[in-house]
């Protein structure tokens, strides 16, 4: 009798346990049927208290409608050889990168050695009476040879004063040397100008080649080469901004060893925009 009690207290008492950690709740009806029903839970959410100070406006729509009209004014670099605008991985500031672009690059130089020649001149301000000035260039002549140079001045102006020095340095190749030389050297020249109408101009420049340029009448006679000289000249005004220069320049000849004189007549056209004399 006992072992009975005790059993049906212990299932009472397990009934008890397993329905308080159930979510559910026994309900008996009239019929004598048990219904399970879910228990009532009580949720807490922790709402933040609104506050004005930390409500971040959207954009006005006036301006996002500006936006999203806005179209960016990107340069467009053109082909000044064929007029048509340039694929994407020839976006480049100097044509000095277009042979290396082109796919068609040695089909090119076939049809026209002079294909990829450029002079490109960058001019930095230093102050208000001096500039740096730095130009690249490339000449192909065909059957005599070709130069691929860079060089850069100072330029110092004031009042009636001008003074210009700096170094160049590049390659050249001539039917005498088909792989290409080493060229480099340093010039400088001044320019006074005497009165409204009289200019007095001054240069010198020294020019050094790889060895055997003695005997290399292509280098010595082509009037684009560095040579070494000296000379001077007078730039007389005839009207406003143009008139004409008279001068000596003296090139070293080095068939002789010594130094060739030129008498240099040329025209000498200046104003804001233009200058034309004497480099």
């Amino acid at each position: 009798m006992k072992r009975g009690y005790f059993i049906i207290i212990a299932l009472v008492a397990c009934i008890l346990s397993s329905h308080a950690q159930s979510g559910m709740d026994f309900v008996l009806n009239k019929e004598g049927k048990v219904t399970a029903v879910p228990k009532y839970k009580q949720f807490e959410f922790n709402i933040p208290e609104f506050s004005y100070k930390t409500y971040t406006p959207s954009t006005t729509p006036s301006l996002e409608k500006r936006l999203r009209d806005f179209i960016p004014d990107l340069p467009q670099y053109m082909d000044d050889r064929s007029g048509d605008e340039r694929p994407m991985d020839m976006q480049v500031l100097s044509e000095a990168y277009r042979p290396f672009f082109n796919v068609y690059a040695p089909m090119i130089r076939r049809v026209s050695p002079m294909a990829f020649d450029f002079r490109e001149d960058v001019i930095t301000p230093i102050s208000n009476n001096a500039a740096v000035i730095t130009t690249g260039s490339q000449y192909s002549w065909p059957g005599l040879g070709g130069l691929t140079r860079i060089s850069s001045s100072v330029i110092w102006q004031q009042d009636r004063w001008t003074l210009t020095g700096g170094a160049f340095a590049g390659r050249y190749f001539t039917p005498f040397n088909y792989s290409p030389d080493f060229m480099g050297g340093v010039n400088v020249s001044v320019g006074y100008e005497a009165t409204d109408w009289l200019t007095l101009r001054g240069w010198g420049q020294y020019a050094l080649y790889e060895k055997g340029e003695r005997k290399n009448p292509h280098m010595l006679l082509n009037p684009y080469y560095n040579h070494t000289n000296v000379g001077g000249a007078f730039e007389i005004n005839i009207s406003d901004g143009v008139g004409f220069g008279v001068g000596i320049n003296y090139e070293y000849n080095p068939w002789k060893r010594g130094m060739d004189r030129q008498i240099l007549f040329y025209p000498a056209i200046k104003n804001k925009n233009i200058k034309i004399g004497f480099n």
